[in-house]
């Protein structure tokens, strides 16, 4: 099967992409991303969080400099799982 072209076939590419579904998100998120992340782009995240703050779901996000696709520093992998732990007593035991 020949590759399909993202300017002729817009409509399927526009389909399958998962920024089209954002919107109806039920889950509060929770964004924690190296500012230097070359897998996930920090850019992708932003438009996540943009998407999902403007159809009024609730999402945070921190983003950490100097970190790439997983977090190198102690200091950030600390605050990571604090802010993780928070946002899990908040969103899921309600404190």
């Amino acid at each position: 099967m020949p590759a399909s072209d993202p300017a002729k076939d817009r409509e399927v590419y526009e389909n399958a992409s998962p920024t089209k579904y954002f919107q109806y998100a039920k889950a509060p998120l929770l964004v924690l991303q190296g500012e230097n992340d070359i897998t996930d782009p920090k850019e992708e995240a932003e438009q996540v969080v943009d998407i999902l703050k403007k159809h009024g779901s609730i999402v945070d996000a921190h983003y950490y400099p100097d970190e790439g696709h997983g977090f190198v520093k102690r200091e950030n992998q600390i605050d990571a799982m604090r802010r993780t732990i928070e946002w899990f007593d908040r969103y899921l035991l309600g404190k």
